[in-house]
């Protein structure tokens, strides 16, 4: 039944909630807001009280959740069962496709807007830190790098823990990321060091396998090589977007030239002098362009692996779960 759960999500993703987000994250905020005032208000004297507001803020959903499951377990020939399932990867699943994000972006960096680029960002892809970017190049690699890390984060991560855990691990999985993202200011360190060290061990093997999975879509000596040097590589100091985006380049080295080479001669045969037209500007923002193009394919094949493996499990019945 997972593996049908996550074509049906990843089918209704794409074309019921294809242009726009149909579902609304802000009840999380709005729920740990009032979780966080209630301990801090009723237990002044607790001095972990953040620990409180944290295991309540998880077990309140994912209990509830359970019993969601339990009533609806046998109903309707397991349909009720499946809807719930549906509905809680749908929440988890990212509502923008990877596709759309990378084109609106393109769109306006091919403007060379620096700015709208970086306001893009913020905006769409929750950057909310001061960008340290000095040049267009840098931004486009942060760009690639954010983009990659959301998809891991928004999908890869969630179907290896659903094929796990069941909804039960989606919720853990979404509420940690939401945690992560939607917090005041005035927010507890602990707490806030308790969602990374969460994050860091639910992403540590979903890591490893993408990387994997990318050294069979791409460049695999290169992408392989890289993956041995760093498997062990975990803790605060290591960022898990640098890593991916890292293991995506070493993946993709060497399968980008050939495209920079057919869009060169391409322009030359277009007319006399076309190629001399271009400026070093034009230049870089035509690579940036085809590696986000590249790192779109590398993902979309990465995706395919993983349902080919999901599917082989299924049907020979390998799952133990």
């Amino acid at each position: 039944m997972k593996f049908l759960v996550i074509l049906i999500c990843l089918t209704i993703n794409y074309l019921w909630l294809k242009d726009f987000d149909r579902f609304d994250d802000g009840w999380f905020f709005r729920f740990r807001c009032k979780i966080d005032s209630f301990t801090s208000d009723s237990m002044e004297k607790i001095s972990q009280a953040w620990l409180l507001s944290a295991a309540i803020i998880y077990l309140v959903p994912i209990l509830f959740l359970t019993l969601l499951l339990l009533l609806a377990e046998g109903a309707v020939y397991g349909l009720l069962t499946m809807l719930i399932h549906i509905l809680v990867l749908l929440i988890a699943f990212d509502r923008t496709q990877p596709g759309k994000l990378a084109s609106d972006f393109v769109t306006k960096w091919k403007e060379g807007n620096m700015e709208a680029c970086v306001l893009y960002l913020q905006e769409e892809l929750s950057v909310v830190d001061p960008l340290e970017v000095t040049d267009e190049k840098s931004l486009s690699s942060y760009f690639s790098k954010q983009l990659i890390y959301r998809c891991f984060e928004k999908m890869f991560v969630m179907f290896f823990w659903y094929m796990i855990t069941g909804p039960i691990g989606i919720l853990f999985c979404y509420i940690s990321y939401q945690m992560r993202d939607s917090h005041k200011d005035e927010q507890a360190q602990q707490q806030l060091d308790l969602v990374r060290n969460t994050l860091m061990v639910l992403e540590w093997l979903p890591l490893r396998l993408l990387a994997l999975t990318f050294s069979l879509a791409g460049n695999f000596v290169r992408c392989f090589e890289n993956l041995k040097r760093s498997f062990w590589l975990s803790g605060r100091e290591t960022d898990n977007a640098d890593l991916l985006y890292g293991y995506a380049s070493c993946a993709l080295s060497g399968l980008i030239d050939p495209q920079l080479d057919e869009a060169g001669s391409g322009a030359e045969d277009n007319g006399e002098g076309s190629a001399d037209s271009e400026t070093p500007a034009d230049n870089s923002r035509s690579d940036a362009v085809l590696e986000i193009a590249a790192l779109q394919g590398l993902l979309e094949r990465s995706q395919a692996i993983w349902l080919s493996v999901l599917a082989l499990i299924t049907i020979f019945g390998l799952s133990p779960w």
